[in-house]
């Protein structure tokens, strides 16, 4: 399922150097987790995912809360291998292993498209059913990639396209998340970071995103407090 826009972005020039980016990045990883995580309603503070993620374990808390920071961790290390390795590729393999990765024991299945209907709280959208995902995913996304006019146009769209489709039963804008942040990071255009702060704003949104399919609002937020480049 696609949505409609009519603004468009376009790519810094020159783009940043990519193994400076990823450095930088990495040592921001405590942020981006934790970001990322918020995003869940995870209950870890800014400071217990610092030291988490430091070896040190945090008491008080659910297992599953616990290893849901651990997942993104992983999920960000991954991105960042793929990335220094130069093995990009924008296919279904490559969501289903984010996927696999962040919705780890959250899903009954993951890294694969969902079986049954899913719905989105707070909203009047039904997301399309389950027979018709790998049909939607094999044709939209070649459509995605050629109406962008820019790398960055392109990371946003993975987005809220994977988000708006639903394609797993769990861990959706996880992973549409870093997909995103990969092509970003690829391109040298930095990284996509919804920050806590921004929770409420961010959630107001997509809410008008999923009952309209029309992207202009959502995406001007996405462009003006999620980019950072450095």
């Amino acid at each position: 399922m696609l949505f409609s826009r009519n603004k468009f972005y376009e790519d810094i020039v020159p783009a940043l150097e990519i193994k400076r980016l990823i450095m930088l990045v990495r040592k921001l990883s405590s942020d981006v987790v934790f970001n990322m995580a918020n995003l869940e309603g995870n209950p870890f503070t800014y400071p217990e995912v610092q030291t988490l993620l430091d070896g040190i374990t945090i008491g008080g808390h659910k297992v599953s809360d616990e290893q849901q920071i651990y997942n993104i961790r992983n999920g960000w290390n991954y991105l960042f291998d793929t990335v220094s390795k130069n093995n990009i590729e924008l296919d279904i393999n490559i969501f289903n292993k984010f996927n696999n990765i962040v919705a780890k024991d959250e899903a009954l299945f993951s890294g694969a498209f969902r079986t049954g209907q899913v719905r989105i709280a707070g909203t009047e959208f039904m997301p399309p059913i389950a027979e018709e995902l790998e049909c939607i995913f094999k044709n939209e996304l070649p459509q995605l990639i050629k109406r962008c006019e820019s790398k960055t146009d392109l990371a946003f769209e993975i987005f809220l396209w994977g988000a708006l489709n639903q394609f797993f039963d769990d861990g959706n804008k996880r992973t549409s998340r870093l997909v995103s942040n990969m092509v970003l990071i690829s391109e040298g255009q930095g990284i996509f970071n919804i920050k806590a702060k921004d929770r409420l704003q961010f959630n107001t949104l997509m809410v008008e995103f999923y009952n309209t399919k029309e992207a202009d609002n959502i995406f001007e937020f996405l462009y003006s407090c999620c980019l950072e480049r450095y």
